[in-house]
């Protein structure tokens, strides 16, 4: 045999060892009875533990906070009121230290008078009637015209607009002088852009579709939910529709089959789906809120009312926060007090200085006058 003839049979033996061997199998039939079933069960204890944490929450704001706030109110106020009544002290104070420390920035000399006038207004309950002087309005004239916004800086702004407007050529106009006009189809994309926005062209069509069936079904004519359900869920339609969410508002109308036809296998396995996966949408913010509701003091007090425990540690936080409240009051005061005296301290000095200075002239103009003209 030739090698030609080889080659040849070599050749047709590839060839036909390229071709693939289809095979063709039939589709298998999966019961969806035990899907249905897990599918189900899931949704079940997701609304199960929805309606249970809500519950929890619900009893948590109604009676648990209006038992301890009665409790709390009642077995303390006395010290809630010395409080209020020093937090009101402690705030008149910060005022004041605040009105001081700008006066002695801008008239160090009007200090003491302000202090004084400023004690007198929170002693006549007037202090919130309290107006400030303007520190450009006296002895500032030359820096409250300069805060006029007339300045020196006016003209090179008016010439950055001439500048702008005098422009010769677009940026566009420049770069195609330059380099040549671009082939603006070569770049478009448009069959690029036609074919991806074929989905959302459908997303839309869904979207809008889902969301009209839905606020149909949600029209208090149509509808035969409690008003505040109804609204809820009108509210979260508006939402998922504003953001495009089409997920959202399938679960939605996952939860207007089961208000309709109950929570059975009719539904269908997608729509269990859609169901529990809103119920666990709804379950993630109450857990966090309950895990938070669980940290207060309240929570179960309409229940198992107040405990030693409690006691004690209410007790002990509130004259811990008397006690800091009085420490930050005494520094404020001692702060205001202390800026007052500094400030007359510094005015007496500076009093005797002057006086010492004007003296000390005197006597030089005395000894001048006392010395003998000399005549040449």
């Amino acid at each position: 045999m030739s090698a030609t003839s080889k080659s040849r049979k070599r050749s047709r033996t590839h060839s036909r060892a390229a071709v693939p061997k289809v095979t063709c199998t039939a589709l298998l039939v999966v019961d969806q009875a035990p899907f249905l079933k897990k599918a189900l069960s899931t949704c079940k204890r997701l609304r199960n533990e929805l309606h249970s944490k809500q519950s929890l929450l619900n009893d948590f704001e109604e009676h648990d906070r209006k038992a301890f706030q009665q409790w709390y109110h009642g077995t303390h106020g006395a010290t809630l009121t010395q409080l209020r009544e020093l937090r009101e002290e402690l705030s008149a104070y910060e005022f004041i230290y605040h009105h001081l420390r700008l006066c002695s920035l801008h008239a160090l000399a009007k200090v003491p008078k302000l202090y004084d006038e400023l004690m007198e207004r929170k002693k006549n309950g007037t202090l919130s009637e309290f107006v400030p002087p303007n520190p450009f309005t006296s002895n500032n004239d030359d820096i409250a015209k300069d805060y006029d916004g007339e300045d020196e800086w006016d003209d090179n702004d008016d010439d950055e607009d001439d500048w702008d407007e005098d422009g010769d050529e677009s940026m566009e106009d420049f770069f195609e002088k330059e380099f040549g006009r671009r082939d603006r189809s070569a770049f478009s994309g448009e069959d690029e852009t036609r074919a991806a926005s074929a989905p959302k062209a459908e997303h839309d069509a869904r979207l809008k579709t889902c969301y009209r069936g839905l606020a149909k079904r949600l029209h208090p004519d149509h509808s035969e939910l409690e008003e505040s359900i109804r609204e809820k869920r009108w509210f979260e339609i508006q939402d998922a529709y504003q953001n495009g969410d089409l997920e959202a508002l399938l679960r939605v109308e996952a939860v207007c089959d089961m208000d309709d036809t109950g929570l059975t296998a009719k539904l269908g396995l997608a729509r269990l789906r859609d169901l529990a996966a809103y119920h666990q949408s709804h379950l993630q913010p109450l857990r966090k809120a309950l895990r938070v509701a669980k940290l207060d003091m309240a929570f179960g007090f309409s229940k198992k009312g107040p405990t030693p425990r409690m006691e004690r540690d209410v007790a002990e936080d509130l004259n811990d926060e008397r006690l800091d409240v009085n420490d930050m009051l005494g520094h404020l005061r001692q702060a205001a007090a202390g800026l007052r005296d500094e400030v007359e301290d510094h005015l007496r000095e500076q009093a005797i200085r002057t006086a010492q200075a004007a003296r000390a002239d005197e006597r030089r103009k005395a000894r001048r006058a006392a010395e003998p003209v000399s005549v040449l």
